[in-house]
């Protein structure tokens, strides 16, 4: 607590000056912006991503600038109370940032197989490939269903001070990717362990988000192990390959279903010159839900591991079998 208390009291003053710094600039900064964007439309018909990343940035600020004062108060209650508003609030947060993400860039979301996600306890399991995945498990596992998620995180999103309120106050773990892998295993090991039977697991096996130069670079390591992962990873188009130790330590800790989230057309927001590329904007984002009963899955780690990878190379498939989604 003593380490989050002083990132903190970095990282909450700085968004409030940046949201106070922005709001008294933003006449200024529309005016250049709108200038920036019309240049750029005309040399090369580029969408007006000055003034959307304007707004996407300030209305972000401004749920931040909100939300923790608001978990702040939520955290001085008994704990029975605080923890199901924190639930609530983490909801809120959730809808807000990707409703602007949703208005801003004119985008669309739709999902199939979302039906086989109930019931809990159950693992889900999903593909990374922008800043803003984070956000779809709460929008189409917990809000219809009402499973609360405990979410497997990098510590490096800890930057965001709303996020590390709420995600530090649920059961959650941030991995240090950098840090003792045993002590970070141990940590997702318990979290499965202590998790009651109406919830559910979230981890993102890939550990980064995708991009080709990644893929290449990560899909020849695990060629060279050779053997049925090697060439299973060597086949891989559009996906990173998983890191599995994560997931199979939850399968290890408790028997559970696992989730599958496959989902195409959010690499346009994979990194910020992306965005400023106008790649994302009228994106149609395809999401789909698959399940797989725990009977199915191997009892050997060598085998799960296997399973894991050809679980990818479905998602691969999947993905490279729907084109280009941009509209």
């Amino acid at each position: 607590m003593r380490h989050a208390w002083s990132r903190r009291l970095i990282t909450i003053p700085v968004v409030y000056l940046a949201f106070i710094t922005l709001t008294l600039m933003l006449p200024a900064v529309l005016v250049v912006g709108a200038g920036i964007d019309a240049f750029r439309w005309l040399v090369s018909r580029t969408p007006a991503m000055a003034l959307r990343m304007t707004a996407f940035g300030w209305v972000y600020l401004l749920g931040e600038v909100w939300a923790i004062p608001t978990l702040a108060v939520t955290g001085l209650l008994p704990k029975s109370r605080s923890t199901p508003l924190t639930y609530r609030l983490q909801m809120v947060w959730l809808n807000w940032n990707l409703k602007t993400v949703r208005f801003v860039f004119r985008m669309t979301f739709t999902a199939d197989g979302t039906g086989e996600i109930p019931p809990p306890p159950i693992l889900v399991v999903s593909r990374h490939a922008s800043l803003i995945d984070t956000l779809l498990p709460g929008r189409y596992v917990t809000q219809p269903f009402g499973i609360h998620l405990r979410y497997v995180l990098k510590k490096e999103l800890l930057v965001d001070p709303a996020l590390d309120i709420a995600g530090n106050r649920l059961p959650n773990v941030f991995v240090d990717r950098g840090g003792d892998t045993e002590r970070e295993l141990r940590a997702i090991h318990d979290l499965a362990i202590t998790m009651p039977g109406g919830e559910g697991l979230l981890i993102y096996p890939e550990g980064t988000r995708y991009s080709e130069a990644k893929r290449a670079k990560f899909t020849d390591k695990v060629a060279q192990r050779g053997g049925t992962i090697g060439e299973i990873a060597g086949a891989y188009q559009r996906v990173l390959p998983p890191r599995s130790a994560g997931t199979l330590a939850m399968l290890d800790a408790r028997p559970l279903d696992v989730v599958v989230m496959a989902h195409r057309g959010l690499e346009g927001f994979a990194e910020i010159r992306d965005i400023w590329s106008g790649g994302l904007v009228g994106s149609d984002v395809q999401i789909h839900f698959w399940r797989i009963p725990y009977a199915e899955i191997p009892t050997a780690d060598t085998d799960r591991e296997t399973w894991l990878f050809e679980t990818w190379a479905t998602i691969d498939a999947w993905v490279t079998a729907h084109g280009e989604t941009h509209r």
